[in-house]
């Protein structure tokens, strides 16, 4: 009988308080992704494959759409990442898409996503990300691939609160990376890290 190997979260570490003031950017560990790469040459096409399990319809481009069932990302013309808040809705999209228009691929096991919050949190983001994070360019429901350094990442901001919260989306080889820049990106601001504390 085949076993399935249980992969441990990279982000399961001790937590930190570093800088003049630890509540300047907090790092947040998110819980692993149920999450499905889309392709489509057909919006319309799409938005009917998701219309009945979700109810989310396609948004622009470098935008997000949201409900209580997932968040959907457009990360280009005919590109989409669906993060679905249950396992039996993501099942249930990839046995419809093996015989319909969409292609769907779970991508859940490959990528990792962490909070960065705070007053700070758009001057660590800038410190690397090769977007205008201002809120005027980026105002909640903006959703851009970007690089890192030399790393890939999804930036998000889903929420219009104030402190401003982001959702940094990368691979999850990369993750530990990430989460270490950021936190030496923090420091001269400071910053608290809340690692990830559930099973793998």
């Amino acid at each position: 009988m085949a076993e399935t190997l249980a992969l441990a979260h990279p982000l399961a570490l001790p937590p930190e308080r570093q800088g003049p003031d630890s509540d300047a950017v907090t790092l947040s560990a998110m819980p692993p992704l149920v999450l499905l790469d889309l392709r489509c040459r057909d919006k319309a096409a799409l938005d009917a494959f998701l219309k009945k399990p979700l109810g989310l319809a396609s948004p622009p481009v470098a935008q997000a759409v949201s409900n209580a069932r997932g968040t959907l990302f457009r990360l280009g013309p005919d590109w989409w990442q669906l993060r679905c808040n249950d396992r039996k809705t993501a099942d249930r999209l990839l046995k419809a898409g093996a015989a319909g228009p969409v292609g769907v691929t779970d991508i859940s096991d490959s990528c990792l996503a962490i909070g960065v919050a705070g007053p700070r949190a758009r001057e660590v983001l800038a410190k690397a990300a090769t977007l205008d994070l201002h809120p005027d360019a980026f105002p909640a429901g903006t959703a851009a691939r970007t690089l890192f350094g030399r790393v890939t990442v999804i930036v998000s901001r889903l929420d219009k609160g104030e402190p401003p919260t982001f959702d940094v989306t990368i691979s999850r080889s990369n993750a530990r990376f990430l989460w270490r820049w950021l936190a030496d990106a923090a420091r001269e601001y400071g910053y608290t890290t809340v690692p990830y504390s559930g099973g793998a």
